[in-house]
């Protein structure tokens, strides 16, 4: 048999818990926490008094050195006197985190979820109400001698001491003996297991590279999540939030000097604790620069609102490169935005393409070039005509371009917080186009009210929104190609001032997002 061919075995359940206090079955970190309720503990460990099959456990058994869990309920688990190869659980930690929990559990607290207690009378678990009563065992008593005994002698004089006493060592030899079928895989690497964890695990949740990192990289001098979540934290202190651990794992591996394509991400493998964190504090410096940024200069609060991840991985890299960009970089880093917002201009990129792109921010920044990209004429077809939906990166960057102006009220008048403005939300924008185009990006404008005329209720502020009297006396006689061709050069107007590119309008894109919208009626 092949070593990493899987390997049945069969445990008592005691001896699994013992395994798993003594640290020599470890609970891998990018497990999900904790989850099951009171009902499902209970309900396990009903069935292994009833003898009943619980499933069986796989083990990873690996000579890699990962992040695991160092309590359990509360309980320290001992790691000083870890061998590799150890064995990792894939599948199985909610039943035995239960039974870890309720056999080790050292806690005082009444109302805690592993204080649980056999009730002698009804031969049922239960999470005890009220104080310890004589007819209830907990099991946290049951395993070590002297405390079975002891426990045992509080119904010595009960009128049911025979019944009680009988049952308590039904219980104990049950749960000693109890057996479960434990499957064995061999020393694969992590990026082998983490399909198997995949389709195994209940939630169907990916492993994502987030996860592998943090599981490979940790030592007892570095610990990747608690970096993540610290930057995550500061920056939800200053307004910013929406950060995912993926973007600034993807800016530790560029301030570690390695690229930021999946490839480069593994290289962080290598370094040492100290080398990780040297990359993680100048990356945190950089993203909180960053961050202040797109607050200041493009009122984006939410990582959520870039059209795209990867310049704010770029930003980042510009910014610890430069921490004091000079005016004119500053300038150029900011046109840069609105071209590859406008321009969907990381869609689709390749890892090539994302490699050629970090050397040219990288040159940028030491000073090697003075631009981040050729002014040149441009195609905004996708910015003018795409269906308007937030989730894309089109109707993002059109509905960052209306928020660019500022504007103080709405299309109708009314006054706008500039704060509520730099939030994620569809609902701030409404609909003011001829009927059949209305839900392209170019209908779209900054104006929360549900129900408005905005040819009848129009303030006096329409240059804010991008809009003219032209625009309102194409809606009013329903001409949609006039709308379109007039509004759309007032965006195109707004994107070359932004950009210093010409850009292009192909009118023929829009007959074929109307005749999606006919499709999708039939």
């Amino acid at each position: 048999m092949s070593q990493r061919e899987p390997r049945p075995e069969v445990y008592r359940l005691e001896e699994l818990a013992m395994l798993v206090k003594s640290g020599d079955i470890k609970l891998p970190k990018f497990q999900r926490s904790f989850v099951w309720r009171r009902s499902d503990m209970l309900q396990l460990l009903d069935s292994i008094y009833k003898g009943y099959p619980v499933g069986s456990l796989l083990l990873w058994n690996s000579s890699q050195r990962l992040k695991s869990e160092r309590e359990i309920a509360g309980l320290k688990v001992d790691e000083e006197s870890t061998v590799y190869p150890t064995s990792y659980l894939l599948d199985g930690q909610q039943r035995l985190t239960t039974i870890c929990g309720a056999l080790y559990w050292e806690g005082s607290g009444l109302n805690s979820i592993w204080n649980i207690h056999f009730d002698l009378e009804t031969e049922e678990f239960v999470h005890p109400k009220g104080a310890e009563s004589i007819s209830t065992y907990p099991l946290n008593q049951l395993l070590e001698t002297h405390k079975f005994i002891k426990q045992c002698m509080k119904f010595a004089h009960h009128e049911k001491h025979l019944l009680y006493t009988e049952r308590a060592e039904r219980l104990l030899r049950i749960i000693k003996d109890y057996k479960i079928a434990v499957v064995k895989i061999g020393d694969m690497s992590i990026e082998q297991v983490a399909p198997i964890f995949e389709r195994i695990n209940s939630t169907g949740r990916k492993l994502t590279i987030v996860d592998l990192m943090m599981a490979a990289t940790w030592s007892n001098g570095f610990d990747l999540s608690y970096e993540i979540k610290s930057i995550q934290s500061k920056c939800i202190e200053t307004g910013f939030s929406g950060l995912s651990g993926q973007m600034i794992l993807r800016s530790i591996a560029a301030s570690a000097g390695f690229g930021v394509n999946k490839d480069d991400i593994q290289k962080l493998r290598a370094l040492t604790p100290e080398a990780l964190k040297s990359a993680s504090d100048s990356c945190s410096a950089a993203i909180l620069k960053s961050v202040a940024w797109l607050r200041s200069e493009l009122l984006i609060r939410d990582a959520n609102y870039l059209p795209y991840g990867l310049f704010f991985t770029f930003l980042v890299e510009i910014f610890r490169l430069d921490p004091c960009p000079s005016d004119d970089k500053l300038a150029e880093i900011k046109s840069w935005f609105w071209f590859t917002s406008a321009t969907l201009y990381f869609g689709g990129a390749s890892t090539g393409d994302i490699s050629r792109e970090l050397v040219s921010v990288r040159d940028f920044s030491q000073g090697a070039s003075s631009f981040l990209y050729k002014k040149s004429q441009i195609n905004i077809g996708n910015l003018i005509y795409d269906k308007f939906n937030l989730k894309n990166a089109s109707s993002i960057a059109f509905s960052l371009l209306l928020i660019s102006r500022r504007p103080e009220h709405t299309v109708t008048g009314k006054n706008l917080d500039l704060e509520i403005l730099s939030e994620k939300n569809a609902r701030l924008f409404g609909k003011i186009a001829p009927k059949g185009i209305e839900d392209l990006n170019i209908s779209i404008v900054v104006e929360p009210s549900k129900n408005f005329n905005v040819v009848t209720e129009a303030g006096p502020n329409l240059a804010e929104h991008y809009l003219d009297a032209e625009c309102l006396k194409n809606i009013s006689e329903a001409n949609s190609e006039g709308f379109i061709w007039h509004r759309a050069g007032l965006i195109a107007d707004a994107v070359m001032n932004l950009t210093g590119c010409e850009p292009l309008l192909n009118l023929s894109d829009v007959a074929s997002d109307e005749e999606e919208i006919n499709s999708d009626a039939e």
